[in-house]
C-alpha cells in the first residue's frame, strides 16, 4: 500500500488546469495498482473498526450515547411502523442530519436486527466512503505516495476520531463525508478541459445537502467558494456557477421547507440564534487564557476529549507531535530551499494544500470567535490535518533524499505503535461482542427531544408537557411497545411529569399531572417529586420539605417517598460552604422515620466537602477517623453510607481501579461505606436511561471489580436497601401491546 519514494506534484503556474499527478508521481519505480492500494486500505479500515466494536469496553461505547440511541429509536420506529411524522424523530431542530442517519440505520436494523452493532454500521459506511473520496482525490492531485500516507493516518486515527467514526450521531462526525465529496468534485470540475454541467450540479447538490445535514459544513463551502474564486478571477459568473447555484438550491430545499413549517426554528441552536453564539468576547477570553485558544484546545484534546490524567495528556502530546513535526519540518525546509534557489512565478491554480490550509484557518476562526468548544466540533478537522501531514512527510522525503527510507520507517512505526497502544486501554476481553446483543435504541430520550423541538428555545412549560404526554405518547406510542420499551418510555415520562409538577398549588392542578403518570410508576413519581422540591429550593432544606407537605394528605407512602427523594437530592444541590462539624452541631429538625435518610445526607455533604477539595482517599480516611468518633454511635453507620455514595459517584467517573482502596479504610468503617456504595449503585441501575438486557450485570461487574467476597456482601446489602423502596413499583401491569391484544 505504501510506496517509499517519489515526487509530490505541485502547481507550476500558468496552466489553466488543476495539476494532476503524472503516472510516475509515486516514485522511481512503477506505482502500485490504484484499486489494489485503495482496497487494501479499505480492508484495513473496516476490519480495524469492526474489531474495535467487538472488543470495545461497554463503558466506551459512544462519545454521545444519548443522541446515538435516539437515532436508533428513529430507525426502530421506521422499521416497525412510525407513529409520528418522519421529521418529528429529529434529535433537534438544527440537527437534521439525524434524520438521514436514522434512515440509513433502519436498513441495517432490517438486515441484522435492532442491535447496537447494526446501528454503528451506518456511521461505519459513511466513514468508509469518506476514505474513498479523500484517497481518490489525493491520489489524483497529490500523488499515490501522499494518498498512502493519508490512508494509513486515517486507519490508525486517534481514539477520539475512532469513536466518532462509528457513532451514529448525524452531525459533525458524519459531515466529513460531504467535505470529502466536495473536494473530490471541486477539483474534478476545475481540472476539466471541456467544462460540463454534471460536476457543478453535483457540487451544488452536495453543498446544499451537506449544509442542512450539519451547519459546520458551511466552512467547507466557504473554502470551496474561496478556491473557486481564486481559480476564476473575474470570470466566476460563468454558466457553471449558475448550474452550481441551481444544484445548491435543490439540495438545500429540504431545510427551507422544514423551517418554513417550524418558523425557522433551525436557526436557534440551544437557546440562542446561530449568530448570537459568535462574538469578539470569545477571542479576548482566549487571549487572556491561552489554553482556551482554539488551536491549543484542539491539540490538548486531539486524542481524548479531556486531559484529566497524565496518561491522556501524554497521548495528546504524542499525537500532536506526530502531526505537527512533519508539517513544521517541511515548512522550514521549504523556506531554506526558497532562499537558496531562485523562485518561479507564484502558483495561479488552487491546490489541495491551499484548500486544506484555507479550511483549517476558517475552522479555527469560527471556533475561536464562538462558544462552540466541545471536542465534536473539531472532528471535521482530522482529514485535512491528515492530508497536510501526509503531504509534508512526502515533501520532507523529497528534500532529504538520503534520509527518505529512515523518515518513512520512523513515521510508519510511530503511527502504528501509537494507534495500537492508545486503543488498547479502551478494549476489554471481559465481554467481547457486547454490541451484538445490546439493544441499539431506547425510548428514554424520545419524549424530551420531542418536547424540546416543539417548545420555544427548547424550554417547554407544564401545559405543553401534559398535552404531549397524553397525546401522542400515552395514547399512541406506549400501547404499541414491548414491555421493556414501555418501561423505558414510562420512566422518562414519569421523570418529566415530576419535574414540572406544581408544588403547594391547587389540588386539581397537581391531580392533572398525577393522573398522567404511567401505570406502575407511582413510586418513581413521588420519589422524583422530592428531587423537584430540592431544585426549587436547593440549599434551603426546610422549604423543600414544606413544599411536599401537601402530599401527606394524599398518601402517607407518597409523602414518605417524596421526603426520601429530598434527602437523597439535597446534598448534591446544596452549596458546600459549611464544614461537616458545623452541620453536625446544628442539625435540622427531622421526623424520627427520616433520621436515617437525614444523616446519610449529612454524610454525603461531608464526603463532598472533603473529597472535592482534595481528591485523595488517604486524606478522606484521615478525616473520617477524626470525624466519625465524635458522632453518636446510632448515626455513624448512616453517615458512612452517605460518604460511600460520594465515593461511588466520583470514583466511577474517574477510575474504577481506585475502588479497591476502600478496603484500606478501618474495618469498622468499611461496611457502612460499602453499603452506601451499593445504594448509589442501586439508584444508578434503577434510573439508568440505558436499561439494556444485562446492563445491570455490566454495571455491577464494573462497580465491584477488585472487591473481596466480604465487601461484595455489604455492597449487595446496600443495593437491596435502596431497591426495597420501589418494590412493587411496577406491580400494575401495563396495557399489552396492540399486536398482542
Amino acid at each position: 500500500m505504501m510506496v517509499s519514494s517519489g515526487n509530490v506534484p505541485v502547481s507550476t503556474g500558468g496552466a489553466r488546469r488543476v495539476p494532476v499527478a503524472p503516472p510516475n508521481a509515486t516514485g522511481d519505480g512503477p506505482p502500485l495498482a490504484i484499486t489494489g492500494s485503495l482496497s487494501g486500505f479499505l480492508l484495513l479500515f473496516v476490519a480495524s473498526r469492526l474489531l474495535y466494536l467487538v472488543l470495545i469496553d461497554p463503558s466506551h461505547l459512544s462519545p454521545d450515547l444519548d443522541d446515538e440511541l435516539h437515532v436508533g429509536t428513529m430507525a426502530h420506529e421506521l422499521v416497525t411502523g412510525p407513529t409520528l411524522p418522519f421529521t418529528e424523530y429529529r434529535v433537534s431542530n438544527w440537527m437534521l442530519g439525524t434524520l438521514v442517519m436514522g434512515t440509513l440505520a433502519a436498513g441495517f436494523f432490517l438486515l441484522f436486527g435492532p442491535t447496537l452493532f447494526a446501528l454503528k454500521l451506518a456511521p461505519l459506511l459513511v466513514s468508509t466512503l469518506t476514505l474513498v473520496f479523500w484517497y481518490r482525490t489525493i491520489q489524483r492531485y497529490a500523488g499515490e505516495r501522499v494518498a498512502g500516507y493519508f490512508g494509513l493516518l486515517f486507519c490508525f486515527s486517534p481514539p477520539l476520531l475512532t469513536a466518532y467514526s462509528v457513532a451514529a450521531l448525524g452531525d459533525h462526525s458524519q459531515s466529513i463525508v460531504f467535505s470529502a465529496l466536495t473536494v473530490f468534485l471541486l477539483f474534478r470540475m476545475l481540472s476539466e478541459e471541456k467544462p460540463s454541467r454534471a460536476y457543478p450540479v453535483l457540487l451544488g447538490l452536495t453543498a446544499g445537502f451537506g449544509l442542512w445535514f450539519a451547519y459546520i459544513y458551511g466552512l467547507t463551502l466557504l473554502a470551496t467558494l474561496g478556491c473557486w474564486l481564486w481559480r476564476d478571477k473575474g470570470k466566476f459568473w460563468r454558466p457553471r456557477a449558475l448550474w452550481f447555484a441551481l444544484g445548491f438550491v435543490i439540495g438545500f430545499s429540504p431545510w427551507i421547507l422544514f423551517n418554513m413549517q417550524t418558523h425557522f426554528a433551525g436557526l436557534v441552536i440551544y437557546d440562542k440564534t446561530v449568530w448570537e453564539h459568535f462574538g469578539r468576547a470569545h477571542l479576548w477570553d482566549g487571549l487572556a487564557h491561552p489554553r482556551s485558544l482554539a488551536p491549543v484546545e484542539f491539540l490538548r484534546t486531539i486524542a481524548f476529549d479531556d486531559d484529566w490524567t497524565l496518561y491522556r495528556r501524554a497521548v495528546n502530546l504524542l499525537y500532536s507531535l506526530l502531526y505537527l513535526v512533519p508539517i513544521v519540518t517541511a515548512g522550514i525546509l521549504h523556506l531554506k530551499t526558497v532562499q537558496s534557489e531562485p523562485t518561479g512565478p507564484s502558483p495561479t491554480e488552487p491546490t489541495l494544500v491551499a484548500f486544506g490550509m484555507l479550511y483549517l484557518v476558517a475552522l479555527t476562526l469560527a471556533v475561536q470567535f464562538s462558544d462552540f468548544r466541545y471536542a465534536r466540533y473539531y472532528v471535521p478537522t482530522y482529514p485535512f490535518l491528515f492530508f497536510l501531514t501526509a503531504y509534508s512527510l512526502a515533501r520532507c522525503q523529497d528534500l532529504l533524499p538520503r534520509a527518505r527510507g529512515k523518515i518513512q520507517t520512523v513515521f510508519l512505526a510511530s503511527v502504528v505503535v501509537l494507534g495500537l497502544g492508545t486503543h488498547a486501554p479502551l478494549l476489554s476481553l471481559d465481554q467481547p461482542g457486547y454490541v451484538f446483543s445490546a439493544k441499539g435504541y431506547t425510548y428514554a430520550f424520545l419524549p424530551e427531544r420531542y418536547l424540546e423541538n416543539h417548545a420555544l428555545a427548547g424550554k417547554y412549560d407544564r401545559e405543553l408537557l401534559l398535552e404531549v404526554v397524553q397525546r401522542p405518547f400515552l395514547s399512541s406510542i406506549l400501547p404499541k411497545l414491548s414491555a421493556d420499551d414501555q418501561g423505558e418510555l414510562s420512566r422518562a415520562l414519569t421523570r418529566m411529569l415530576a419535574r414540572k409538577a406544581p408544588l403547594n398549588g391547587q389540588a386539581e392542578d397537581f391531580a392533572r399531572t398525577e393522573r398522567l403518570v404511567p401505570p406502575g410508576f407511582d413510586k418513581h413519581f413521588y420519589y422524583r417529586l422530592g428531587r423537584t422540591a430540592v431544585r426549587w429550593h436547593r440549599s434551603e432544606l426546610p422549604k423543600a420539605v414544606a413544599a411536599v407537605e401537601f402530599v401527606r394528605h394524599r398518601s402517607a407512602t407518597a409523602h414518605h417517598l417524596a421526603l426520601i427523594g429530598i434527602y437523597r437530592a439535597w446534598p448534591w444541590f446544596a452549596a458546600v460552604d459549611s464544614s461537616p462539624e458545623a452541620l453536625v452541631t446544628a442539625p435540622s429538625p427531622v421526623a424520627p422515620e427520616m433520621q436515617a435518610h437525614y444523616w446519610r445526607a449529612l454524610g454525603l455533604l461531608a464526603g463532598r466537602y472533603w473529597y472535592e477539595k482534595d481528591q485523595s482517599l488517604s486524606r478522606l480516611n484521615a478525616h473520617l477517623q477524626v470525624f466519625v468518633p465524635r458522632l453518636d454511635s446510632s448515626v455513624q453507620r448512616f453517615v458512612l453510607q452517605g460518604v460511600g455514595q460520594v465515593l461511588f459517584t466520583y470514583l466511577s467517573a474517574d477510575n474504577w481501579a481506585l475502588t479497591a482502596e476502600l478496603e484500606r479504610f478501618p474495618p469498622a468503617y468499611q461496611e457502612g461505606l460499602l453499603e452506601g456504595w451499593g445504594m448509589a449503585l442501586g439508584e444508578d441501575a434503577l434510573f439508568s436511561p440505558y436499561p439494556w438486557e444485562g446492563h445491570e450485570k455490566l454495571l455491577w461487574r464494573a462497580a465491584t471489580k477488585g472487591f473481596t467476597a466480604r465487601s461484595l456482601v455489604s455492597i449487595q446489602q446496600g443495593k437491596a436497601q435502596f431497591e426495597a423502596l420501589f418494590k412493587g413499583a411496577a406491580a400494575r401491569a401495563l396495557e399489552p401491546p396492540l399486536n398482542e391484544r
